[in-house]
């Protein structure tokens, strides 16, 4: 299996001088087609996970909860972000791949746009109770929805442009996230603060969606799409002609987990949400119960850094093709540091709320194109959404823990109203941010580019799937 996996690995590393990489890539029409679907549908994905975020303080209000309730709310449901992403991705990978993915994706899509509706219904959200059970199977089946979402991409994307082409697809996140914080405002603002109604109404939008990406996923399309990519000198990431959909090999964790790369995506993801949860969790109330914005306000003043964060994605998923996953991960884990430092000032100005959000959304989403580029060029063909997955899975570790902290630290140092408590929180993820650094310089092998079986790591380059460059 290590012999396949490196064998796979050589094959897009001949592949990879071929074409010169540019700011647009040329790249089968296809491709392009399928990134549009795919990012119109994580960006509705993203909207139903980032919908409590957004009405958070509404929600805060109704059910009175405490700054420490709410962070073992929110963790709660981070961490069920993960719950199923293993068992579902390595489920996906025995249904189809390629275009036969949409298969279970589509599955899993009206799960988790069906809870998030359910959120919604008054009738069955009197309490908090029932709202957490429905955010808990929401969040699982999203988490699920995101890694197959992604590994779509990748198998519609040549081997070369995968970090281009994943950094486009997750500005899905913030630019998807930024747009339905403007049409959650103006819900907010016609319906008199009924945050209910975002629940049923923005889920809504992926009816049409679906409905185009399904009639476009066909076999004809993608072979078309791989005969055209090898006329230009690229590598499809699979061969539809020689993966079966019923093989009994794929779809493997205990493969995954031997490899070092793979793991240390999974845990560097468990770092990367843990920055993104913890800044989503820590400024909605900062801004409402601090610095005393109007709950509306909130909704389109609490998404700013996402404006960068989708321009940030799609810069360093494409330096990361030309340059390294591993040089762009420890850039960007630096650059966070730094970035979480300065959100301690947003509460001076509005020129400082803006600009730190700006300079830290450079970065927040940069980091998951890439660990999905780094995890993806490490694992087996067969194995893609099982590897990516890890990353889902692990990174619900990451926000559970970023969003107990965070409500701990509000909690201890007096409460919702109080800016103590919201200052240690930051100094917490600027720490994460270090040890990931760290973990990513002694764990990771380059995958591609010059430094490709050239760089140094305590793990071996065999065991990541990856040929010496001295062989």
């Amino acid at each position: 299996m290590e012999k396949e996996q490196i064998n796979s690995q050589q094959e897009t590393d001949k592949a990879i001088p071929k074409k010169k990489l540019g700011i647009f890539p040329r790249v089968p029409g296809m491709s392009w087609l399928a990134l549009l679907l795919l990012w119109l549908v994580f960006a509705v994905n993203s909207n139903c996970r980032e919908l409590l975020n957004r009405v958070m303080p509404a929600i805060i209000s109704e059910y009175h909860i405490s700054a420490s309730m709410n962070g073992i709310f929110i963790a709660i449901l981070t961490l069920s972000n993960g719950l199923l992403a293993l068992w579902g991705s390595a489920w996906s990978d025995r249904v189809g791949q390629g275009w036969a993915r949409k298969k279970s994706n589509i599955v899993i899509a009206i799960c988790y746009v069906s809870f998030t509706i359910l959120c919604g219904i008054p009738a069955l959200t009197m309490s908090i109770v029932p709202f957490i059970i429905f955010g808990i199977f929401r969040q699982s089946t999203a988490g699920v929805g995101e890694s197959v979402e992604v590994t779509s991409v990748a198998e519609w994307w040549p081997a070369e442009r995968r970090g281009f082409a994943l950094g486009i697809h997750h500005t899905g996140y913030p630019w998807g996230s930024l747009l339905g914080g403007f049409l959650i405002s103006a819900i907010m603002v016609a319906t008199g603060n009924n945050w209910r109604i975002c629940f049923i109404v923005i889920p809504l939008i992926a009816i049409p969606i679906w409905i185009c990406y399904w009639i476009f996923a066909k076999p004809k399309r993608f072979k078309r799409y791989e005969e055209r990519a090898l006329e230009m000198g690229l590598t499809p990431t699979i061969d539809s002609k020689t993966i079966d959909t019923k093989v009994e090999h794929k779809g493997t964790i205990k493969e995954c987990l031997k490899n070092p790369n793979i793991v240390v995506g999974s845990f560097c993801a468990l770092f990367g949400i843990a920055s993104l949860t913890g800044v989503s969790v820590w400024l909605s109330p900062y801004l409402a119960f601090v610095a005393k914005y109007d709950f509306s306000k909130v909704a389109v003043f609490s998404v700013i850094f996402t404006i960068t964060g989708g321009i940030g994605q799609i810069f360093w998923g494409t330096m990361a093709d030309k340059f390294g996953r591993k040089r762009v991960l420890l850039i960007a884990f630096a650059w966070l540091a730094v970035g979480y430092f300065m959100m301690q000032f947003v509460g001076l100005s509005l020129g400082w709320l803006v600009g730190a959000q700006l300079f830290l959304g450079c970065c927040t989403n940069a980091l998951f194109p890439v660990l999905y580029s780094l995890v993806s060029d490490s694992a087996r063909k067969t194995d893609l959404a099982t590897a990516n997955s890890m990353t889902v899975f692990f990174s619900g570790f990451g926000g559970a823990i970023a969003s107990l902290a965070i409500g701990f630290f509000i909690n201890m140092f007096g409460g919702w109203n109080v800016k103590t408590g919201y200052m240690f929180s930051l100094y917490f993820l600027v720490a994460l941010m270090i040890i990931a650094f760290f973990v990513v310089l002694l764990f990771a092998h380059e995958t591609i580019g010059k430094r490709r079986g050239r760089d140094w790591a305590l793990s071996s380059y065999k065991s990541c799937g990856i040929k010496d460059a001295k062989d």
